[in-house]
């Protein structure tokens, strides 16, 4: 998304965090294609493998998923099924949005909060694959939990920030800020 100067700072200093981690979620994506292109070679073309590659497929799923959905919300790439909420006001609206980021930004605080003891523990026994040949240091993937939740209450937070920016607007008459049109929710069928 692109930074406006009519965007309040907190809003463009939580949107880049967003935005860098979509970038590792995309660079993730093109590692995912060139790991999977080069697993299918070497077995048909080849006829060998690896465990530690095939693994390395899921691995990379992690950060994909966990890294992109904050993203995905900041960027308005969410699913969103509303038969009543487009025919409701700027403000009704706001209010709906303002309450699923608090919702949001709850399970992401709980989801942070009850995969850390998960992750430590696996810092600590140093967890690897269980199959000979895989990949070491399985920790590292348990890591992107918390990661990508800590990046959803981040995007949850600068979402609850602009709709209550948009709710106190309104209830002044005063316009709120130009948010960018990337950021304007959307139906899943516009």
């Amino acid at each position: 998304m692109k930074s406006t100067r009519t965007e309040p700072l907190p809003d463009r200093v939580l949107g880049l965090v967003v935005d860098i981690a979509g970038w590792g979620a995309a660079i993730s994506g093109l590692a995912l294609v060139l790991v999977v292109g080069g697993n299918v070679l070497l077995r048909y073309l080849f006829n060998s493998g690896s465990v530690a590659m095939q693994e390395l497929e899921w691995h990379l799923v992690s950060p994909i998923a966990l890294m992109g959905m904050a993203y995905g919300m900041r960027h308005g790439g969410h699913v969103r099924v509303d038969f009543l909420y487009e025919r409701l006001g700027p403000r009704a609206q706001a209010i709906i949005d303002l309450f699923s980021a608090v919702l949001m930004a709850v399970l992401g605080a709980a989801l942070i909060w009850f995969s850390i003891p998960y992750v430590e523990q696996s810092i600590m026994m140093g967890e690897g694959s269980p199959d000979p040949g895989g990949l070491p240091y399985r920790f590292l993937l348990k890591a992107f939990i918390p990661i990508g939740f800590g990046l959803l209450l981040t995007q949850a937070i600068a979402q609850g920030l602009m709709n209550y920016r948009q709710i106190v607007a309104g209830n002044r008459g005063e316009p709120a800020f130009d948010a960018p049109d990337a950021v304007t929710q959307t139906g899943a069928g516009d």
